[in-house]
């Protein structure tokens, strides 16, 4: 693929109707812009841009817009068009004025939630995993993190972000390339040819706890596996000596979660969030 070297410059015109007023966020191979459309007036989209000129990429962005269109759920974004324009492709999307959740939580003392502060930020996105997984096929999210996570500013309320690598999930599905993998939040499976599980989104949601509450990602899944072989330690620090407001409870629901053998995690997000409010 190839890696994108410029972004579009304030006041450019997409489809002579969308007008680019900010960058707002940049990655290897793309960028997501802040377009104002011009047939609507004070209507304000996310454009989600991807420069490449791999089929597959392409795809993606395709089954990424589709899928959002079909979607219902207060803490998920919706899709509204895919298009391209000079060789890059573009989604429009809904955009979820506010910070991210990676911004907010170094604002904190010590970088650190509370345990009832988590529960209360992450409420509305467990639910909209939930309801991902209740979709048929089901669908899994594969890209969990503090950054994919929105506080809406006019809303209240989180939303779940960029379902750039969100897979239907069948039984023999695979995972796609290890690019696509975010160190700390990925499960293990997601690195390897082994099939992705709904348990998957399950690690992703409790790397994000375990984050918000010590004010530290967890240790890699790849970095904890080549460890676990080579040393036979996993070197995966508990919650609760990281946070000593965080309690031993807490911790064991964290830590199965994070297993790295999926089939001793909780088997759906809501078993985990059960476990862990009754931490409180």
């Amino acid at each position: 693929m190839q890696q994108l070297q410029t972004t579009l410059p304030s006041g450019a015109i997409l489809q002579d109707r969308y007008i680019v007023e900010d960058l707002l966020g940049q990655g290897g191979f793309g960028a997501v812009y802040l377009v104002r459309d011009q047939q609507n007036i004070g209507c304000f989209w996310a454009l989600k841009e991807v420069m490449t000129q791999d089929r597959q990429e392409k795809d993606r962005l395709f089954f990424e817009c589709e899928m959002l269109k079909h979607l219902d759920h207060p803490a998920l974004p919706s899709g509204q068009r895919v298009f391209e324009e000079d060789g890059r492709m573009y989604m429009l999307m809904e955009y979820i004025e506010g910070p991210n959740l990676e911004v907010l939580r170094k604002q904190q003392p010590a970088r650190q939630f509370t345990l009832p502060q988590v529960l209360a930020l992450l409420e509305p996105v467990v639910e909209a995993v939930s309801y991902l997984h209740r979709q048929h096929p089901p669908l899994v999210h594969r890209d969990i993190k503090p950054a994919n996570i929105i506080v809406s500013t006019t809303a209240g309320r989180t939303v779940l972000v960029d379902f750039g690598i969100a897979k239907e999930y069948y039984v023999d599905a695979t995972t796609t390339a290890i690019r696509h993998c975010s160190p700390g939040y990925s499960a293990p499976e997601q690195y390897s040819s082994v099939g992705i599980d709904l348990r998957s989104d399950v690690y992703g949601l409790a790397a994000t706890c375990y984050t918000l509450l010590t004010g530290t990602p967890p240790v890699d899944a790849l970095q904890r596996m080549t460890k676990l072989a080579s040393k036979g330690i996993d070197p995966l620090v508990s919650a609760d000596i990281l946070a000593p407001d965080v309690s031993a409870a807490a911790a064991e629901v964290l830590q199965q979660a994070l297993d790295l053998n999926y089939d001793q995690r909780f088997a759906t997000p809501a078993e985990f969030w059960q476990a862990l409010h009754a931490c409180v």
